[in-house]
C-alpha cells in the first residue's frame, strides 16, 4: 500500500496578472476535487501579499497525483497561468508515523 503525498505549492502572481491568476485557480480547483485519489486541495490566500497563494493538497498516492498533472484541466492551467507567476515553490511531503 503506498502512503499519501502531501503537496505545499507556494505560487506568487505578478502584481499586474493576480486578478487573471486567481480567476484561473477556480476552474483548476473545482476539477481537481473531483478526481479520483485527491483527498485534500485547498487554497489559501497571503495576509501579508494579496499576490501570493498557497495550496495545500493530499493525494492517496503518488501515482495519484501524477493522473492529476496528466488531466487536461491541469495542463491548461499551467499553459495560461505561467506567463503570470512571478515565483512557485513547490515542495512534496509524506507523512512519517508517530
Amino acid at each position: 500500500m503506498s502512503s499519501p503525498v502531501i503537496v505545499i505549492a507556494q505560487l506568487e502572481a505578478k502584481p499586474e496578472c493576480a486578478e487573471l491568476f486567481r480567476a484561473a485557480l477556480e476552474p483548476l480547483m473545482a476539477a481537481t476535487r473531483q478526481e479520483a485519489g485527491c483527498q485534500r486541495y485547498q487554497l489559501h490566500q497571503d495576509r501579508d501579499n494579496p499576490h501570493s497563494w498557497m495550496l495545500h493538497e493530499q493525494w492517496e498516492s503518488g501515482s495519484a497525483l501524477t493522473a492529476h498533472q496528466q488531466q487536461p484541466h491541469f495542463i491548461d492551467f499551467i499553459a495560461r497561468a505561467e506567463p503570470w507567476l512571478a515565483s512557485s515553490n513547490i515542495r512534496r511531503y509524506q507523512p512519517l508515523d508517530a
